[in-house]
């Protein structure tokens, strides 16, 4: 560990040694500038002359805060010819004074002046439409207003010449006509009508962004201007990305497949209700695309947590106070709400973040189960019932500090944890029958645990970037520290019954208590490097330190005070470092882009138990190749072609040699002899009109982990080895259909051909063909109501020794936007129509187990959800979008 640390120290002081520049003051007409805009701001195009210079600037912010969409190829030129371009449309000049430049506006340009009226086709004024006046030749906005309440405008440029005027409403298309200035000091255009059709005559309706964008290693969803943009949230989004849907409680990707969300390259650092909660509480009018990365790059851990899915939110915050919150209750037998609020707030160089998560809904499922045992001809029908009371609260915060253009630092902090204890109740009612032809009782058991479980995840996190250029060159230097602890007394009391019902035998009760604690240090050094318009470098390092130590005592009685059971006790420390290089290299062509890229990582681990003194450890590298290439044909077809490798390290509590009891008859068995095992992923996907993809692919992983399930008599044990041998094929498609302008259709679908091969006693070979449909209609209806209708269907499957059935889900939403879309109410059923049924089974030699879950919390449930979004001040860029590096780590506790 000592060598490890010691390296990753110097390459990042090496780094930032490499990477120090100096910069002298000049005269503005002999200082040279590498800039580039794109439909960027006057005020951004300053701040990237200050970042390369000494010159500092001096306006009136009214004066330049309205001059925005500006376009600058990237060149190198002086910087007194930049801002002659920036400024060749306004009604502003410049003079330089030592290192400082102002900005004022020119005394005796008179200008002229553009006006004009903005109706709908009832002949009503169209209320703060945005209009904005461009020139023809180079596309920079000269100027930009809105609409009075009588729908009137006045607009107002410099030069004559050809123009293009621009007319976007929120309740219409974007449309664009030609317009051109003379002589006259004043033009007065006659009245522009917007219709539904929008079938105006010289207007030309401006271009939606495509649904769909393909580039080297991601495919990216354009919400920001879609039908999607409005009414909707995060999560309900995730079932427009190809390939991905939401089964209630998980987002999955072409059926089975894990999703690792990100927010602006941020990974987030929850799981489970916490992380469905949060992106509830994101609107879709914050977000603008979502990027799909199916096959991930070396730039990400190669810890295989399925396809990452970053969600880009809109480049734009606002000073002072902006958020939202949102609150909800739905019922499904059991009482449910949550709350939610999240606050950003800029002040100067100040960025500021909040967060509040209050969630409570009792889990619960209902198991039916018959099981047959060969040996002994024991026939049992089980009926297993879970309920807890889950109680959670989240606190995060977050601040960010400018330097100066180029530098920010900043540091965040969450902490989740549950008030009280969280109470649960387990009970298994086992009948015993004489065979499986009768219904005559031989014998029951009743069995009940109870447990109190409290934890306290928590995180810190530091950040330092430095912008290097004005491409988007930058180094990002961060550290992470995590702590996880928890306690989890449960007492177990069995009686067994006679077939009249009468207890024949003492009862037998256990108690057990777990303590764990986690402690993870993370450091990470990142730098991309533009090193042209269309080659960029990456490469970068980091180092993970993880501690673990977990206990749990068992007791022969129903409290901590009753004796103590030597032989079922243990405690298990686990020390694991894992030391981290990659590199990546794209290069883009006018119709080809490729990427490739190199992780090498080294684990070095060990573990002990104290009790028995057994040890575990291990000293390894492992290379991590990907690659990627895109290829277009055209502006409807493109190909991409994608590989990587990946490695799935076991979580810490699965090396935990523990046994724990769920009942006297189902006992699982924690393995600290379990090793990572690795897969290789690759895939070809076929876009056609940014809106359709097809994609075949082939997976394979060799020694995974897997759950080997086996019985003493009439109790089975389960427990975690690496005995699999897993290959796929599949082939998905993904197809959105507009049928009206009010109705949209998608769905998407995915046909696998899966082989498997369990080592146990024998190799146990099994093959299956299986399907995975999914389809949503989104009706868009007067009045800004939504409906939206969705279902997925499963078709039977196995995982692991257990045969899955197929079984399907058919789900409605109803939704209301108010006050100009900042609130937001839903109305929710879920499963109305009782399709939701899985069944499991397992059928060994020794055994047959067959499973009916009748009941699950979160499939079938009525509720009723609200929102509000709220904002206020001049816009600005966003706070910093960097990778938390811990986050990772945090995924295995």
């Amino acid at each position: 560990m000592r060598v490890s640390l010691i390296t990753f120290l110097f390459i990042s002081i090496s780094f930032q040694l490499l990477l120090a520049i100096g910069v002298k003051g000049q005269d503005m007409s002999s200082y040279q500038v590498t800039i580039k805009l794109e439909n960027e701001s006057l005020l951004t195009g300053l701040k990237k002359i200050e970042a390369q210079t000494s010159f500092r600037f001096y306006y009136r912010k009214a004066d330049i805060g309205m001059i925005n969409g500006l376009n600058m190829t990237l060149n190198t030129r002086p910087v007194e010819d930049v801002l002659n371009n920036l400024l060749k449309n306004t009604d502003l000049s410049f003079r330089q004074i030592d290192n400082k430049i102002l900005l004022e506006k020119r005394r005796q340009q008179t200008g002229y002046t553009i006006k004009g009226r903005v109706i709908g086709s009832n002949g009503k004024p169209v209320e703060l439409a945005t209009i904005k006046i461009t020139k023809s030749a180079d596309h920079n906005i000269a100027f930009t207003a809105l609409a009075d309440t009588g729908g009137r405008f006045n607009l107002k440029v410099f030069e004559k010449g050809e123009y293009l005027l621009s007319v976007t409403s929120p309740e219409t298309d974007s449309l664009t006509q030609a317009i051109k200035v003379d002589e006259a000091q004043i033009v007065i255009l006659p009245d522009i009508i917007l219709t539904a059709s929008i079938r105006l005559k010289g207007v030309t309706i401006t271009d939606r962004r495509p649904l769909l964008s393909r580039y080297a290693d991601k495919l990216t969803l354009n919400v920001e201007g879609s039908v999607y943009e409005r009414g909707e949230n995060a999560l309900k989004l995730f079932s427009v990305i190809p390939g991905v849907y939401f089964d209630g409680k998980e987002i999955l990707f072409r059926g089975s497949e894990g999703v690792t969300v990100y927010v602006d390259n941020r990974k987030i650092p929850l799981s489970g209700d916490q992380l469905l909660s949060y992106l509830r509480s994101i609107p879709s009018e914050s977000i603008k695309s979502y990027e799909l990365k199916a096959v991930p790059g070396a730039e990400n851990d190669a810890q295989n947590n399925g396809v990452v899915i970053n969600i880009v939110l809109k480049s734009e915050y606002k000073f002072g106070l902006s958020g939202n919150v949102s609150t909800g209750y739905w019922y499904n037998g059991h009482d449910n709400t949550k709350a939610t609020t999240f606050l950003n707030y800029r002040t100067g160089k100040f960025n500021l973040q909040g967060g509040f998560n209050y969630f409570f809904s009792p889990a619960f499922y209902e198991d039916d189960i018959t099981q047959k045992f060969d040996a002994t001809g024991i026939f049992s029908r089980q009926t297993e019932q879970y309920l807890e009371r889950y109680h959670n609260i989240g606190y995060n915060a977050a601040i960010d500090y400018k330097l100066n253009s180029k530098q920010t630092v900043g540091v965040s902090y969450n902490r989740y944890i549950n008030p009280g204890s969280l109470g649960s109740t387990f009970t298994t009612d086992i009948t015993y029958l004489h065979n499986a032809q009768t219904s005559t009782i031989d014998s029951s058991s009743h069995a009940t645990r109870k447990s109190l479980f409290s934890y306290v995840n928590q995180m810190a996190n530091a950040f330092y970037r430095n912008k290097l250029d004005s491409a988007g060159s930058r180094l990002d230097i961060g550290y992470s520290y995590i702590s996880y602890g928890s306690k989890d007394p449960s007492a177990l009391e069995t009686r067994y019954l006679n077939s009249a019902g009468a207890e024949f035998r003492p009862r037998d009760s256990l108690f057990a208590k777990t303590l764990g604690k986690s402690m993870v240090h993370v450091a990470n050094i990142d730098l991309e490097k533009h090193l042209s318009k269309s080659l960029v470098f990456s490469a970068g390092s980091k180092f993970t330190s993880s501690k673990t130590d977990y206990s749990i005592d068992y007791r022969n009685g129903l409290d901590g005070q009753a004796p103590l059971d030597p032989k079922r006790s243990n405690s298990f420390r686990y020390n694991e470092n894992i030391l981290a290089f990659y590199s990546t290299l794209a290069q883009s062509y006018k119709n080809l882009n490729v990427k490739f890229g190199l992780r090498t990582e080294q684990t070095n681990y060990s573990g002990r138990s104290i009790i028995t003194g057994q040890t575990i450890g291990r000293n390894q590298w492992d290379f991590f190749p990907s690659a990627f290439l895109n290829r277009k044909f055209g502006e409807e077809h493109s190909f991409t072609l994608s590989y990587d490798r990946r490695i799935d390290r076991p979580g810490f509590r699965q090396l935990n040699p523990f046994v724990t009891y769920t009942s006297l008859n189902s006992i699982e068995e924690g393995n600290a002899e379990l090793r990572p095992y690795y897969s290789n992923n690759l895939q070809l996907e076929y876009l056609l009109k940014s809106k359709y993809t097809l994609t075949v692919g082939y997976q394979n992983t060799t020694n995974g982990i897997a759950s080997n399930v086996t019985n003493i008599g009439n109790v089975i044990i389960s427990k975690d080895e690496n005995i699999s041998d897993n290959n796929n094929v599949f082939l998905s498609l993904y197809i959105p259909i507009k049928l009206t302008s009010w109705w949209e259709f998608n769905t998407s679908s995915t046909f696998r051909y899966r082989t498997l091969d369990l080592r146990r006693t024998d190799v146990l070979h099994r093959e299956k063909f299986t399907q995975n449909l999914w389809g949503t209609n989104k009706f868009n209806l007067p009045n800004k109501y939504f409906i939206e209708v969705s279902g997925f269907y499963n078709g039977s499957d196995f995982h692991d020794i257990t045969n899955q059935f197929s079984y399907g889900k058919l789900d409605v939403t109803i939704k209301k936007s108010f006050f100009n879309n900042q609130l937001t109410s839903s109305l929710e059923l879920q499963d109305p129509f009782k399709l939701y049924k899985p069944r499991y089974q397992i059928i060994t030699p020794e055994f047959n187990r067959d499973v009916i879950r009748n009941r699950l919390a979160y499939v079938r449930y009525i509720g009723i959800f609200l929102t509000y979004n709220f904002s206020g001040g001049k816009k600005q860029n966003n706070k910093e979008d960097i990778d938390a590096a811990g986050n990772e780590a945090r995924g295995r506790l």
